[in-house]
């Protein structure tokens, strides 16, 4: 009995405690954490009032053991373990006995192998995006003589390959123009695309602020070029408002006017039919058509003018002549002028006057003759092909999209009411959806959809050791239609361009859309790329309304997106 009392009176006692509650909130954490064990007999005679009580004792209860969390260490996997098809394997010694591939790799007839003829390479990227989805997002291909060549498209893929990458990047060139100038024209070099090392540095350094300063200094006389196309559309169209299938050869006329505008400050007549240099101006026109046509043709397949001049490289070095020519004739006009002066009086008139065409700035800049002659070739061939294709895919997108012509419209209208009519380098500022809508054209239609890099030191890729020396192919284009980084990826959605920062939370961003490149080997022409097609485009929209009524264009690949259909738009009159 005493003992009976003793206990009723300890359990009274505890009863009438004060309950902490931060006993209350720890002992509920207890609870939730641990996992109590009771027998049958203790739990048939525990009232039911005990089971309210918060104190639980350490013998009824097991506290299982938390195991520490072991960090795995994954090791890169080799990188003979890459995916890729196992055709050139098979092939290779065969391989040892024919030219060495183009370094692109776009090759017309090792792609039909890859793919069993079921595509067809030279018409867009879809061959790559079928390695890429039968093989996975990094694809590896066996070179023949070279080192292997890896192909990849995710953002943050490409994104280890340019943080890596040197001062002095090396990326592919244009084989057939290599040979063209060391072999046919026995000039010291193969040109800036092809420069790779301290010499593209050199080339870069003297030449990229020269060209940004004409760009800017001459949008007064490129303007004027794009008045002269406006005036050509009007004379051409039909009774529909329709322009002439061969359209894209005026853009090519309006592209050579603006060319000749910022190298030469020179007004050519390449729209004006009626002129004394017309037939000049056609005879140039068609070498640059035809030089663009067979550089592609003699790029891809096997390179079998290594050893023989084929009819294609004949028509090919041709229609190089025939520019070169023209290009050496204007050097020389420049070269007599700058003689005339002497290296101060050069030096002092480039400082007063700052609209000197790009021609003589590289002169007085002591650029060598024949590497001017080069770089502009390439400007030629490249830059002017590159900018009126990607014009042409600009005005398609916006006559397939109505409304958003008609916010660009809205837009560019409320800047030229504000400087009297006239587009100038600051109005063209003030026109942020004008530069989203070219953005997201070059994003679904880039002019180069390939970037080319050869690694300078080993890196990692997605579990892949990739070796210092091997040749990485960049599918930009598809990497820039990928769903995680853009909603609706195949859609015009200029929008998505004007507010970026939903975009910041993103590491990878800045790497899903290139099409001018990344870093120290980005294209040189972006400013006078952007700036063309800005003015042109402003002036068409203002003056008509585009429209286009026939089947999808696609693109299908020259060395440069190209339209795969006729340009049949239609420019009907605003007023």
């Amino acid at each position: 009995m005493t003992k009976l009392s003793d206990t009723l009176a300890a359990t009274k006692e505890k009863k009438c405690m004060p309950l902490n509650s931060n006993d209350i909130i720890s002992a509920s954490v207890a609870q939730s954490h641990t996992i109590p064990t009771m027998n049958a007999t203790s739990t048939k005679m525990m009232p039911l009032l005990e089971t309210a009580n918060f104190e639980i004792t350490t013998e009824n209860v097991k506290i299982p053991k938390v195991m520490p969390r072991v960090r795995i260490e994954k090791t890169s996997l080799p990188f003979e373990e890459i995916p890729g098809p196992m055709i050139l394997k098979l092939w290779e010694k065969y391989w040892r006995y024919v030219p060495l591939l183009g370094t692109q790799l776009f090759c017309s007839l090792l792609i039909s192998r890859f793919i069993q003829g079921r595509l067809s390479w030279n018409r867009n990227v879809t061959p790559i995006k079928y390695l890429f989805d039968k093989y996975g997002c990094v694809v590896r291909i066996n070179g023949p003589l070279v080192n292997d060549i890896i192909m990849i498209h995710r953002p943050e893929h490409i994104a280890e390959v340019f943080k890596q990458e040197s001062e002095s990047p090396i990326r592919s060139g244009i084989d057939i123009l290599q040979h063209y100038r060391l072999n046919h024209h026995k000039y010291r070099s193969a040109g800036a695309f092809s420069l790779q090392g301290l010499e593209w540095l050199e080339v870069k350094k003297k030449v990229a602020q020269p060209l940004h300063e004409t760009v800017s200094d001459y949008i007064e006389k490129l303007d004027s070029v794009c008045d002269e196309l406006i005036n050509k559309i009007r004379n051409i169209r039909n009774r529909q408002d329709e322009v002439p299938t061969n359209f894209d050869q005026e853009l090519t006329a309006w592209g050579m006017e603006c060319f000749y505008m910022t190298m030469f400050n020179k007004h050519f007549g390449f729209l004006d039919s009626t002129s004394k240099s017309a037939s000049e101006a056609t005879k140039i026109i068609n070498a640059l058509i035809t030089a663009h046509t067979y550089m592609s043709r003699c790029e891809t397949g096997f390179q079998v003018w290594r050893f023989f001049e084929t009819p294609f490289v004949k028509k090919l070095y041709e229609a190089c002549d025939a520019l070169d020519e023209v290009i050496g004739k204007y050097i020389r006009q420049t070269q007599n002028k700058l003689q005339t002066l002497s290296l101060s009086k050069q030096e002092e008139s480039m400082n007063k006057e700052r609209n000197l065409p790009l021609l003589e700035k590289m002169m007085i800049q002591r650029i060598h003759p024949n590497d001017i002659s080069i770089l502009l070739m390439d400007m030629l061939i490249l830059g002017v092909q590159a900018v009126i294709n990607c014009e042409a895919f600009l005005l398609y997108f916006l006559a397939k999209n109505p409304r958003i012509q008609k916010r660009l419209y809205n837009e560019i209208m409320t800047v030229l009411s504000k400087t009297d009519g006239t587009l100038t380098k600051e109005s063209l500022k003030d026109m942020p959806y004008l530069k989203a809508c070219i953005k997201e054209s070059l994003r679904l239609r880039p002019a180069f959809p390939y970037l080319t890099r050869l690694l300078p030191s080993e890196i990692s890729l997605h579990g892949y050791t990739i070796p210092k020396g091997t040749f990485v192919i960049m599918a930009n284009q598809i990497t820039s239609q990928r769903e995680e980084h853009f909603e609706d990826p195949k859609k015009y959605q200029p929008e998505r361009w004007l507010n970026q920062d939903e975009h910041a939370h993103n590491d990878y961003q800045e790497y899903s859309c290139l099409p001018f490149g990344y870093g120290i080997r980005s294209c040189l022409g972006k400013k006078m790329a952007e700036t063309q097609m800005m003015l042109l485009t402003a002036k068409l929209v203002q003056e008509f309304t585009i429209e286009y009524d026939y089947a999808e264009i696609r693109s299908r690949f020259l060395m440069i997106n190209v339209p795969n259909r006729s340009l049949r738009f239609r420019f009907v009159d605003k007023n």
